[in-house]
């Protein structure tokens, strides 16, 4: 009877266990900092301001904010959960020049999708200043723009500001670039002819 010795045992054993582990990746065998991860941003930017222009170079929309942090999910690459949390963003829309540009503010924002959807929350306003109309002005807690269409939205409860009077409704859609906003529900206001 022959007997293996000892060393080609453990020699054998670390072979079958590296062979076990080829085939796995770093965030694999390291799950744990996958989800560490999520909660630490991949980067930190300030004083950004971004600019969108349509086909033939006419500007479409502005974003600034004070800071952004994006977080990527999968530290190995990017995906559609990555995201982005803005500090005091600040967005304008001016695509038609025959429309008063429309500013929107707020607290805090997101920018989700890859970038095609934005959620402005915490104190969001909506402006527009024309010379006509005067001051119109929205005050809600969240809104979510989609920039590419210049159209923005929400559910919450909605502050109408203007001239003539003031509204209270709860939701509402913007088509800025149409100059167009839908009141969705319980619209209940003040009108004051001039």
């Amino acid at each position: 009877m022959s007997r293996i010795p000892l060393p080609w045992i453990v020699v054998s054993l670390l072979v079958i266990g590296l062979v076990a582990f080829w085939d796995k990746s770093p965030t694999e065998l390291l799950g744990e900092d996958v989800v560490r991860s999520a909660n630490f941003p991949q980067a930190y930017m300030t004083d950004i301001k971004l600019r969108e222009y349509d086909a033939d170079g006419n500007l479409r929309n502005i974003l600034t904010t004070d800071t952004a942090e994006h977080f990527q999910i999968n530290p190995a690459r990017p995906g559609p959960k990555d995201y982005t949390m803005l500090s005091q963003p600040r967005m304008l829309f001016s695509e038609n020049a025959d429309i008063a540009p429309w500013h929107l503010t707020a607290n805090e924002g997101k920018i989700d999708q890859n970038g095609q959807l934005v959620t402005l929350f915490n104190d969001v306003r909506v402006y527009q200043q024309s010379a006509n109309e005067g001051l119109l002005e929205l005050l809600t807690s969240e809104l979510r723009i989609k920039a590419s269409q210049q159209y923005a939205e929400t559910d919450k409860a909605v502050k109408m500001r203007a001239q003539q009077g003031h509204l209270d409704t709860l939701g509402m859609k913007a088509y800025l670039g149409e100059d167009r906003i839908e009141l969705l529900s319980r619209v209940r206001g003040t009108y004051e002819p001039q």
